[in-house]
């Protein structure tokens, strides 16, 4: 019998994608994230105005309350990545994550004393913004188990993430306008409640044994678990010894998942320095209207929803990697030629270029913090939403630095420089071949197509459909 030809794997690997994503339990993730996406989409955006408007809090204390609750959300992220790879079920992180965030949308509903609201922002979002790093990890399992590979499922559904913020921002306001912030966080807190029955009853435990009847043979497709697997650290009894939990943490972090933090907190603190700065500089430089800002925002991200399913389907076959600098181009010609756009046609004709390298910085980094750390999709997952949020905190201070001495339109020149940085630091991973410690599947002696990439070097032990026999 003839071995099939790579067209016909790769037909049989785009099959199996979307055959999983038709699955009903899929579809119940896919709500999931899309009610977790609607919640920061809702929160995020609103609560300086919220905080000025009701609270009447000053300038000053708008940014403590947001440093504060970064700074938490940080260190909650890290912790809760590394105890929930010792558990046996995911799910009971995203139940307990999903309604810490309903409890903070009621205190936000309910209070409008600064200190309380501090507080119940530090506790409550703070531990519920895990919710994000799990739901990466939970995608991770999910689709280890069911055979499929992580690029695509976990950029489909960071796209669904996309498509709540760009629905998501014009309907808070328009709930503000309409009725007042506590409609609106009440709306919060109940998508949050629904994210957290959906996670306990609508989504399968990815690690168990395959349920008769299941969509779609896993184990046949996927064939034994890999010692690195997500599955085999933590279900597999004996197989392999368990994640290291809270005391171990950072065990088998090297250089190489360092550098790539590095690179993941420097695009992320320009992607946030970008969202900040961009209504400024529209309006106070170039005299647009706010609207032209939001339009922006709101087209750059309906960009990113069909090239991040693209991004995540092309990953295997071109190297996470070679995806990483390219994005890094992007993301520099992109900032370098935002302050000659001095119109609304220039702005928009840059934006494909925004879109297409935040497509890339918002799916494949964590995929490859994945692949560096086998068995602890937790922990992985938690790092790269740590560095999210600290490339935000760092973006928003640098912000108000650099356009306080130089002017809004000079911030963009700041963010091309960090891209750029983010983009050596990519090819710096070019000289390292060698795996961390401790991390690394073990490959047949001999060379390998991949060990070109060093973004592949646990990609091998994972499976993927699609590869010729």
């Amino acid at each position: 019998m003839n071995a099939p030809t790579d067209t016909e794997g790769e037909d049989r690997a785009a099959v199996g994608r979307w055959r999983l994503v038709a699955e009903p339990a899929v579809r119940n993730l896919i709500a999931v994230t899309g009610a977790i996406g609607l919640v920061g989409a809702f929160v995020v955006p609103t609560t300086s105005l919220f905080l000025t408007e009701a609270v009447a809090a000053t300038p000053l204390m708008v940014g403590l309350f947001f440093a504060a609750r970064s700074i938490a959300e940080i260190g909650t992220d890290v912790v809760v990545g590394a105890v929930s790879d010792r558990l046996r079920d995911r799910r009971t992180i995203l139940v307990s994550t999903a309604l810490l965030n309903a409890a903070g949308a009621l205190c936000y509903t309910l209070l409008r004393d600064y200190y309380a609201l501090l507080v119940a922002g530090i506790v409550c979002f703070g531990l519920g913004g895990a919710c994000f790093g799990q739901l990466f990890a939970y995608t991770r399992e999910l689709a280890d188990r069911r055979g499929v590979d992580a690029p695509f499922f976990n950029g489909f559904l960071r796209s669904v993430t996309s498509l709540a913020w760009v629905v998501g921002p014009p309907l808070a306001f328009w709930m503000i306008a309409e009725w007042s912030f506590t409609v609106l966080y009440t709306a919060t807190a109940a998508l949050s409640l629904l994210a957290a029955v959906l996670c306990r009853w609508g989504l399968p435990r990815p690690g168990g044994p395959v349920a008769e009847g299941e969509d779609g043979n896993a184990e046949d497709v996927a064939g034994p678990p890999e010692s690195g697997s997500a599955e085999s650290a933590s279900t597999a009894p004996g197989s392999a010894e368990p994640p290291p939990g809270l005391l171990g943490m950072f065990a088998g972090v090297g250089p190489r998942t360092m550098i790539l933090l590095g690179s993941v907190v420097l695009l992320l603190a320009a992607n946030a320095m970008y969202q900040i700065d961009l209504p400024l500089y529209v309006t106070r430089e170039l005299k647009m209207s706010a609207q032209s800002a939001g339009l922006l925002l709101g087209v750059s991200a309906a960009l990113e929803i069909p090239l991040m399913v693209a991004v995540g389907a092309w990953a295997d076959r071109v190297g996470k990697r070679r995806l990483m600098i390219a994005a890094t181009v992007c993301a520099t010609l992109f900032f370098a030629s935002l302050p000659f756009a001095r119109n609304a046609p220039l702005l928009f004709a840059v934006q494909p270029l925004n879109a297409a390298w935040v497509a890339v910085a918002l799916n494949i980094p964590v995929v490859a913090l994945q692949d560096s750390l086998p068995g602890r999709p937790g922990t992985a997952s938690a790092l790269y939403s740590s560095a999210f949020k600290a490339g935000m905190f760092l973006g928003g201070l640098a912000v108000g630095t650099v356009a306080t001495w130089t002017g809004y339109g000079q911030v963009f020149w700041l963010c091309a420089g960090l891209t750029a940085l983010a983009g050596l630091l990519v090819l710096f991973l070019r000289s390292d071949t060698a795996p961390d410690s401790d991390t690394a599947p073990v490959r047949a002696a001999g060379p390998h197509p991949e060990d070109a990439d060093p973004a592949h070097a646990a990609d091998a032990a994972q499976p993927r459909e699609g590869r010729a026999a």
